[in-house]
């Protein structure tokens, strides 16, 4: 466990996500502490911590210490002077009750993402659950996760005017770069076709993977209370907003960039007009 000085850190489930309190980010912290805290999110894959109650330029220095801050186009209501690094998320902005990853303009994954409660929902609603994409990714045979090492999947810009494009491929499955471990890569919300696969063994894939992203033993749900700031490694966990809340909640998000997972090394980028032609149904005779 990474030395954080005092800290107190307790798991929030058995899947991912840990607690720190005794910490007070709005310190400038030292370099140890923040090589110990990202080695800490490179385990856990989320961390919140209690009672802070950042300002957004405190939250903008805090996300500094941990890469480069990115734009992101995912809520049209940006923070006055933050050159869209600082993004509200209100109710008037939509909630994000689908499953899936966030992307910076042009539809790359974000690195390490941080949600920043300012005012939670009075009725006490708007809790975001997580999900390990490493234990997805484990839960398959180990036949199955060679098939699904192959797998390019296509992900598809839904109706999101801030992006650059409204298509990427990234490999379905990858090796994180600061741990190593494989993974799967996996929008729900955003996968929607997998370029090796015909239409219709798509949609039987699709169906296993939304399946097992609603499982409760791969998630950790989690109830927001007012200055709480959350932390999550993108590029392994998927989220969901649980839309049971009425009224007003005032959330800020700031994002920073990271490196991709890398393709498995028996990867191979699939050809043009691989693809079989598809099979029509002939009646018999």
């Amino acid at each position: 466990m990474p030395d954080l000085s005092g800290a107190q850190i307790e798991p929030l489930s058995g899947s991912l996500g840990a607690e720190v309190s005794n910490l007070d980010l709005r310190n400038d912290l030292d370099d140890e502490t923040v090589a110990a805290l990202r080695s800490l999110l490179l385990e856990k894959l989320v961390l919140v911590f209690p009672d802070q109650a950042l300002s957004a330029d405190e939250q903008r220095t805090l996300m500094g210490r941990f890469g480069e801050i990115e734009k992101h186009p995912e809520r049209p209501q940006v923070l006055a002077d933050s050159d869209e690094e600082v993004v509200i998320i209100a109710p008037s902005g939509g909630v994000s009750a689908v499953w899936h990853c966030d992307y910076q303009p042009d539809f790359l994954p974000c690195g390490i993402c941080s949600l920043n409660m300012v005012r939670c929902a009075a009725d006490g609603g708007g809790d975001t659950i997580f999900v390990n994409a490493y234990r997805i990714y484990e839960s398959f045979s180990p036949r199955m996760r060679t098939f699904l090492d192959g797998l390019t999947a296509i992900h598809r810009n839904t109706g999101n005017a801030g992006r650059l494009r409204d298509e990427a491929h990234y490999p379905l499955v990858g090796i994180h770069p600061e741990t190593g471990r494989r993974g799967l890569f996996y929008s729900a919300h955003h996968v929607q076709d997998f370029v090796e696969l015909l239409p219709e063994e798509s949609a039987l894939l699709l169906a296993r993977l939304q399946e097992l992203t609603q499982k409760p033993g791969f998630a950790l749900r989690y109830h927001w209370r007012p200055g709480a700031v959350a932390l999550w490694d993108n590029r392994a966990v998927q989220h969901f907003v649980v839309p049971d809340f009425e009224g007003d909640r005032l959330l800020y998000q700031v994002t920073v960039s990271g490196d991709l997972l890398a393709p498995v090394p028996e990867y191979e980028a699939p050809a043009e007009a691989e693809l079989p032609a598809a099979v029509s149904e002939i009646a018999p005779r």
